[in-house]
């Protein structure tokens, strides 16, 4: 029964169960491809991440953070920035989910403190558009992204050479839309010091350090899960109870159904229809199916790296449910005390359409000047 209302509850990992197990019956993998196609070492580092982050998150550092940046009086728009913008940079290290997770409740627990409640649900929509698009920069800003870098076996300058022009002018975007916040002065109330448990955070900044030098292939991975999972356990045994396994199952589920469909002979001709066209393919997909799904669907058709990353990324702005991190905010947000879901809706609908196109626009005209230069 709490097995059936816990799929019932998650309909996206309900399908991706339904997925590996239906394309399971027509192309039955062995114990060893099961093994082979789950990525063992892309699942255990995602845990590790997670882990170490929650770490963090639960021992107060991000919310210190804010007290030391704000008290007193400030405009409202400069703090709203702040929220929007801890998203932006911070998603690069923690993820886009974490990222909002963290930050989201406190705009909206700040902002209805100070009574501003129209402030909440525009700094909460581009507090999301800000984790999307600066998750985009790095190998472990989201997980499609780790995916992919994994994936392809790319070095972090390839990885940069693509992302880096959209996340900044993303960045600019964002600085531009959130000019027009409201710009009120606000007094802050003082809040009771937190005594933060700095050997415990040092520690976790250590492992999480640890975990970057895996990325960039520094440092082998069992050699990092040899030392990374037994600390861990050590610090706080209680945070890999607060890993998001949903994400790590739904992973390994789109792994299995993913690779049996390739094996199904008349899918095996998807290659050359996707050839040529992974980008808007990836993106239109995202919008439809969320962009995890859409990058490790695609990803077995697919050796254009470039496209894909591209397209799932952007591909994260649009609908509610092209990016799950955009789901959780929505959430954050309803469940608010003064929430109004038509009115957020219709603005976050608006504002990811908006940057949306104008990415589109800058993602054409460097294909085509690209084209243009090398004839």
């Amino acid at each position: 029964m709490v097995v059936a209302k816990y799929f019932k509850r998650n309909i996206d990992l309900t399908l991706a169960v339904i997925f590996a197990f239906v394309t399971g019956i027509f192309a039955p993998p062995s114990p060893f491809e099961i093994a082979e196609r789950l990525n063992l070492p892309l699942l255990l580092l995602l845990i590790f991440l997670m882990c170490i982050v929650a770490g963090l998150r639960v021992s107060g550092f991000f919310s210190v953070v804010f007290e030391k940046f704000f008290h007193g009086y400030v405009k409202s728009g400069t703090l709203c920035r702040f929220f929007i913008f801890s998203c932006y940079f911070s998603s690069m290290l923690i993820t886009n989910d974490v990222a909002l997770i963290v930050f989201v409740p406190l705009a909206i627990s700040t902002l209805t403190e100070l009574r501003r409640i129209r402030l909440i649900a525009p700094t909460v929509v581009w507090q999301t558009i800000a984790a999307n698009l600066g998750s985009m920069l790095t190998p472990i800003g989201n997980p499609q992204n780790l995916f992919i870098y994994s994936r392809y076996n790319l070095n972090l300058g390839e990885f940069l050479t693509v992302t880096a022009p959209f996340v900044v002018i993303g960045g600019v975007l964002i600085y531009v839309g959130s000019r027009f916040i409201l710009n009120v002065r606000l007094k802050l109330s003082k809040r009771r010091e937190k005594v933060l448990p700095r050997k415990k955070i040092l520690f976790l900044i250590a492992l999480f350090a640890l975990c970057i030098l895996h990325v960039l292939h520094i440092v082998d991975f069992w050699l990092l899960a040899i030392i990374v999972f037994p600390a861990i356990y050590v610090v706080d045994k209680k945070l890999f109870l607060l890993a998001d396994y949903k994400l790590i199952f739904l992973f390994a589920a789109l792994f299995v159904g993913v690779g049996n469909l390739s094996h199904i002979p008349f899918f095996q001709n998807i290659p050359q229809y996707v050839s040529g066209n992974v980008f808007i393919i990836s993106l239109l997909l995202s919008q439809i199916i969320s962009n995890v799904p859409a990058t490790v669907l695609l990803a077995e058709f697919t050796n254009e790296y470039s496209p894909l990353l591209l397209g799932v990324n952007i591909g994260g702005l649009g609908t509610i449910i092209a990016s799950m991190a955009s789901v959780i905010s929505f959430k954050a947000y309803v469940e608010s005390r003064f929430c109004n879901p038509i009115h957020y809706l219709n603005i976050f609908t608006l504002y990811n359409v908006a940057i949306l196109l104008v990415l589109l626009l800058y993602y054409y005209f460097q294909l085509n000047f690209t084209m243009f230069w090398y004839k």
